[in-house]
């Protein structure tokens, strides 16, 4: 009779588990989280500051130097001495930039800035990819810690059964002694988990600008849906779209601005001015020219260095493009690896497992196996379901790696 006592506690426990409370009042779903990130993260303020800064570089590149105002005075004086005279003048000169030069230079700046925004884009695709990781795992350590409790809370309603039937003598003190060891192996693993809970929260608030109090709870839970992932069109859509493969190209752009730019170097600019002097005669007014010529200096290191840094751009180039066909081709197996996983256990391994415990309850409470057959049979079943959630924490996980290596959420 005390045994189908037990196994009448232990069935209450998994239909009707203890209601949770909730972590904390301010609750947030993934998309929130992810606002957040992008509003707070240091590591991006900081970005945003460098696209800035480089935007300013730009802006700065295309305005002409400013001209140059000369005044003099003196005293003149003839070569016979008879007559001097106090003289003085002025002069305004401007500086003419090559206009070809001007625009490789100013390309220069353009394509730096905009390398700096798909570096920005980059480093928003990673936040959003470190986010969605740590929001899948404090889902799973939360579905984790039920388990735990419901583990912890069923023993622990066992040992007080045990315990008084011991104390009447119906049974061997040994097994009270054995549950009270499993009681204190559940309530250590539920320790465990409810650390790693609290890990995981304070590194996702430190993704958030620790700007969440330490009492902040997530919403929603681990989900699978079946989505169709075509290889090549993932593939070519990856190369079109991904901001690290947009950087670089801005780099290879900026790299042969770069180049031109020191080849027109090799051609003159001119400097203009226009002056009135007092002078001991009368006065001269007039306009003069003025260029630098390249005859020592002909630019030829410049050039080389410029055209090998343009070619090794180039080479990064092709092998990020490889590294990102590898790496989107590797994401599409891993996801496919998971749904495997998880097609094992909607395919009724979750089932069995349930039937599994269901009939060690049965032959337990009719004394065909004992206490610790019993124990073993629920430990596989909180094993199995424990899996389970690592199988969707994977699935989604991976989910997120492919849509990091893309470059885009898949929908």
């Amino acid at each position: 009779m005390d045994k189908r006592i037990i196994v009448t506690v232990l069935i209450s426990l998994f239909l009707f588990p203890p209601a949770v409370q909730s972590e904390g009042k301010i609750e947030l779903s993934l998309e929130e989280i992810i606002d957040l990130a992008l509003e707070n993260n240091p590591l991006l303020s900081a970005k945003k500051r460098e696209v800035l800064a480089k935007k300013a570089s730009y802006d700065a590149a295309k305005r002409f130097t400013n001209p140059e105002l000369e005044f003099s005075t003196g005293k003149a004086q003839s070569w016979d001495k008879d007559r001097e005279k106090n003289t003085g003048g002025i002069a305004v000169s401007q500086y003419v930039e090559n206009p070809f030069k001007r625009h490789h230079r100013i390309q220069v700046y353009a394509r730096d800035w905009e390398a700096a925004v798909f570096s920005q884009d980059k480093l928003i695709l990673e936040i959003t990819f470190i986010i969605k990781n740590l929001y899948f795992d404090i889902l799973r350590l939360k579905s984790v810690q039920e388990l735990a409790d419901k583990n912890l809370a069923s023993i622990q309603k066992i040992h007080q059964l045990i315990e008084k039937r011991a104390k009447l003598g119906e049974i061997k003190e040994l097994e009270a002694i054995k549950l009270h060891v499993e009681s204190l192996q559940a309530q250590r693993d539920l320790t465990q988990v409810q650390t790693e809970l609290v890990l995981a929260k304070e590194k996702l608030n430190q993704y958030l600008g620790k700007i969440l109090p330490d009492d902040f709870s997530i919403t929603g839970t681990l989900s699978y849906n079946k989505i169709e992932v075509e290889e090549e069109t993932s593939l070519q859509k990856a190369l079109d779209i991904h901001p690290k493969l947009k950087e670089k190209a801005k780099r290879v752009a900026q790299a042969n601005s770069q180049w031109n730019y020191v080849k027109w170097q090799r051609f003159p600019d001119f400097k203009l001015s226009g002056f009135s002097r007092n002078e001991l005669d009368g006065q001269n007014t007039g306009i003069g020219i003025s260029l630098d010529i390249p005859l020592w200096n002909f630019r030829s290191k410049e050039i080389a260095e410029a055209e090998n840094l343009t070619w090794m751009e180039e080479e990064e180039l092709r092998a990020l493009r490889l590294e990102t066909a590898t790496e989107v081709k590797s994401a599409i197996k891993r996801l496919k690896l998971s749904e495997q996983s998880l097609y094992i256990f909607h395919q009724g391994l979750l089932e069995q497992a349930e039937q599994s415990l269901k009939i060690a309850e049965v032959s337990y409470a009719q004394g065909e196996i004992s206490l610790i057959d019993f124990l073993d049979s629920q430990r596989t079943f909180f094993s199995i379901l424990n899996d389970y959630q690592d199988s969707l924490y994977r699935w989604n996980t991976d989910k997120a790696a492919l849509e990091k290596a893309i470059g885009e959420e898949i929908k």
